[in-house]
């Protein structure tokens, strides 16, 4: 898949995948008609380029692809929550409480 985001070419086929990951989406539908924001969390797989961009994908409607860049921080904060393993391989352990 090729994303172009900000003038920059994400290419899938080009990136390392990192880990599946679950994050909120909201429901424009069913927002509209309830007149507050819905949605769920669901599986979107982060990427990462050569140049150390993040990337996260995800699907809907049947094969329509989104994607979109994240910061550092934000696939950070992601693989603590959903990939520790992953976290700790690629930043260093966090400190024991």
């Amino acid at each position: 898949m090729r994303f172009i985001i900000n003038d920059l070419v994400y290419d899938t086929e080009k990136m390392e995948e990192i880990a599946t990951v679950k994050k909120w989406v909201k429901n424009k539908t069913l927002s509209a008609i309830m007149g507050k924001e819905l949605g769920n969390e669901i599986p979107h797989i982060l990427w990462k380029s050569k140049a150390g961009r993040y990337l996260l994908t995800h699907e809907e409607d049947y094969a329509t692809y989104y994607g979109q860049a994240i910061e550092e921080e934000d696939a950070k904060t992601l693989l603590k929550r959903c990939n520790y393993t992953k976290y700790a391989e690629m930043f260093g352990e966090l400190p024991e409480a």
